[in-house]
């Protein structure tokens, strides 16, 4: 581990402190040495932070938390990859205040190749499975440099990891916890095939439990890492849709395998085709027209998203809409997202996105309820 690693490491831990902030302070300083080495009076000057936070990122190296954190990476063979790096992912600037730091275990970055991101359901069906790894098996004799992404969580993530370490292609599992400890446990094998043929990436610290609040916040990853997201199944609610929801907001593709209208698992693949989301998916050909950016199928042409900087234009003003919504709505108390959806009209799962989007920002906090108000 390098000085500059270290410093972004003591930095990363300082509680209160997130990318938004991590932003500030290298703007006004220049970089993460100068940073640990200013006084603290400077700091809280320069940057508006409390005198506490200040003293507490002047004494980041020297708290047990950064010697415990140092040992770990090292015992576990971890690089640290900080987002002023040659070798962090450029797909992943295009998040909403993308990790600062990143731990990696494995090959990064991977050779150059298209990257398609592959998420579902946990309760997948004999069909979902035979999909997945029809899909993947195609695709790996197409397009045999591409990169699949998922999450490493039972169903649909570790079908599409497993198929694409079997396929040849090198995969990229983004987990919602540390490095420490591999949820879920059955499948630390897999984890470590991964590791040996591709990537396992986190933000969250070495000892982080995989909190259910941790998944929307991996999910925005998954969704900036990749070229394209493909949706094998997903039930109504499934994280999966806020993946897509993600990726929809950063301009990329998103497609989807169509499924039978009785089966739950299909309620959010089926809802993206019809509200015309996504592309519908039949083989591995029409996954490869739009990773090439040929021609596909006759609706991937008609719903193939803007270019990217139109996208970004049009999608963050009305971002900033919604978000305003969001805010005014919880000036008049707390409210759970289902009733929030309601009374702003969004889908759950893009609010879920917007919601963890301020909550990052600082503008909002969650409370042991699973309600939301304002910070």
């Amino acid at each position: 581990m390098t000085p500059r690693e270290e410093d972004w490491l003591a930095l990363n831990l300082v509680a209160r402190v997130g990318g938004k902030t991590i932003d500030t302070l290298i703007e006004r300083f220049g970089d993460v040495a100068s940073v640990l080495q200013a006084p603290p009076e400077s700091i809280s000057h320069s940057c508006g932070l409390h005198p506490d936070l200040a003293e507490r990122i002047c004494n980041a190296r020297t708290v047990p938390a950064f010697l415990i954190e140092r040992r770990l990476v090292e015992e576990h063979g971890v690089r640290l990859i900080p987002i002023d790096s040659e070798q962090y992912p450029t797909r992943l600037r295009d998040a909403y205040l993308p990790p600062p730091l990143l731990y990696c275990r494995g090959t990064l970055p991977l050779p150059e190749g298209p990257v398609l991101s592959v998420v579902g359901t946990r309760s997948h069906t004999r069909y979902g499975e035979k999909v997945t790894r029809q899909l993947i098996t195609g695709l790996a004799e197409s397009m045999p440099a591409t990169v699949i992404v998922s999450g490493l969580a039972r169903g649909i993530d570790a079908i599409a990891h497993e198929q694409a370490l079997n396929s040849g292609l090198s995969t990229i599992a983004v987990l919602g916890g540390g490095l420490c400890d591999i949820y879920p446990r059955e499948h630390r094998a897999l984890a470590e095939r991964i590791a040996g043929q591709g990537a396992l990436i986190s933000e969250f610290h070495m000892n982080e439990r995989p909190l259910a609040r941790n998944f929307p916040i991996r999910n925005r990853v998954i969704g900036a890492l990749s070229d394209a997201v493909l949706v094998i199944e997903a039930g109504d609610r499934s994280g999966a849709l806020i993946t897509a929801s993600f990726a929809i907001n950063y301009g990329r593709p998103v497609l989807a395998v169509p499924g039978n209208i009785d089966q739950p698992a299909s309620q959010g693949t089926n809802r993206l085709l019809q509200s015309r989301q996504g592309v519908m998916v039949r083989d591995s050909a029409d996954v490869v027209a739009v990773l090439r950016g040929a021609d596909g199928p006759v609706n991937a042409r008609a719903q193939r998203p803007l270019p990217r900087h139109e996208a970004e234009g049009s999608g963050k003003a009305a971002q900033a809409g919604e978000k305003g919504n969001i805010v005014d709505c919880l000036r008049k108390g707390p409210l759970h997202p289902d009733d929030l959806a309601e009374e702003i009209a969004v889908p759950i799962e893009k609010l879920i996105g917007l919601l963890l989007e301020l909550e990052l920002s600082g503008d909002i906090v969650q409370t042991a309820d699973n309600q939301y108000t304002l910070a």
